[in-house]
């Protein structure tokens, strides 16, 4: 199996789309849930992740080593950022390059389809509604680390906070949790 680095320079040096396709399988199902954890909806979620990898896309030549896991959440996290700044205005993914090839063809969908969205369980929605409910920092920080499965190092350095706060801002998250759902007495 291609290790992730080698597909997104695979993609940005020679324009292989399958090297993009299975990055974007790779990382479909956590870049989903991060961004669904910081956008306030589905929809809003999923144009997201089309922006995030419309950001890869263009500048996947960008990417200088470490970890792409960490490199795709943090254009994720600001693909999120931007979106709320926006007001849900979102890039088109069938605007065609030179060659007369969409964007849409290159980047496979990622978003689950409406049935396994329907078979999600009510906890499942507690709990996101829960998340969602954290103070920012926290919130960021414990997404970041469940679905982007950042070290809190990566994750203080993308959010320029020191790596006390960031490690702070996850036991806030927890024990806020924890509380909430019924887990501490």
């Amino acid at each position: 199996m291609a290790e992730d680095a080698d597909l997104l320079h695979a993609y940005a040096r020679r324009g292989d789309v399958r090297s993009l396709s299975a990055l974007v399988k790779r990382h479909a199902a956590w870049m989903q849930a991060l961004l669904r954890g910081l956008l306030p909806s589905a929809a809003d979620a999923d144009d997201a992740f089309q922006d995030t990898w419309m950001k890869v896309i263009r500048s996947a030549g960008g990417y200088r080593g470490g970890s792409v896991r960490a490199y795709l959440a943090s254009v994720a996290r600001r693909a999120a950022i931007d979106r709320l700044r926006r007001g849900g205005r979102t890039e088109s993914l069938d605007v065609e390059d030179e060659e007369g090839r969409s964007a849409a063809e290159a980047v496979p969908d990622g978003a689950p389809t409406p049935l396994e969205r329907f078979e999600s369980k009510a906890t499942s929605e507690d709990v996101r509604r829960e998340v969602a409910s954290l103070a920012d920092g926290p919130r960021q920080v414990l997404l970041l680390r469940i679905e982007g499965e950042l070290s809190f190092r990566e994750i203080a350095s993308e959010l320029g906070v020191p790596l006390g706060t960031a490690l702070t801002w996850m036991h806030v998250a927890t024990v806020e949790l924890k509380k909430r759902l019924g887990g501490a007495r």
